[in-house]
């Protein structure tokens, strides 16, 4: 089941609701009542689900693939500074929530729950050319992040 966004504050951050299609109106992320309990969260990061649900459009390009449990982070690589925008899917697992930074700029977010919640997010120009990202989450929190840079993305001139 794919998710909504819940938007953190950056009002030109476009947001892709999965369910929909894309929206250019954040809805806040339901989570269905869903509680992560010690039987219902993966013992570990890399057995939450996929969060590349579908496949990646042909053309596409991965920038990162990673998981990992509580704070964390990546560098993308320079070329991702020179995108329109990049493409982030996550699925995370704990009783907390999940926040990306830049710069201290909040990108995208979501609430936990057990894991099998899948979350996406457009990020633009803006932003992509921030290319350090802080992941946010209390130490109980696992999480699998895919950040793409979708095909036909050509380099937004600065």
């Amino acid at each position: 089941m794919k998710r909504s966004l819940l938007a953190v504050g950056v009002s030109a951050l476009v947001l892709v609701s999965a369910c929909s299609g894309g929206s250019a109106h954040p809805r806040p992320t339901v989570s269905h009542g869903v509680t992560a309990t010690p039987a219902s969260v993966p013992a570990n990061p890399d057995r939450l689900p996929d969060p590349v649900q579908s496949p990646i459009p042909v053309g596409s390009r991965t920038l990162y693939t990673g998981s990992g449990r509580g704070a964390g982070g990546l560098t993308l690589p320079a070329s991702a500074g020179k995108a329109s925008s990049v493409t982030v899917m996550w699925t995370c697992a704990g009783p907390s929530k999940f926040t990306i930074t830049a710069a201290g700029a909040a990108l995208a977010g979501s609430q936990c729950g057990d894991g099998s919640g899948v979350f996406t997010a457009k990020i633009p120009h803006a932003h992509v050319r921030r290319l350090a990202w802080k992941f946010s989450a209390a130490d109980s929190v696992m999480w699998r992040v895919v950040v793409t840079q979708p095909p036909g993305n050509q380099p937004h001139s600065s």
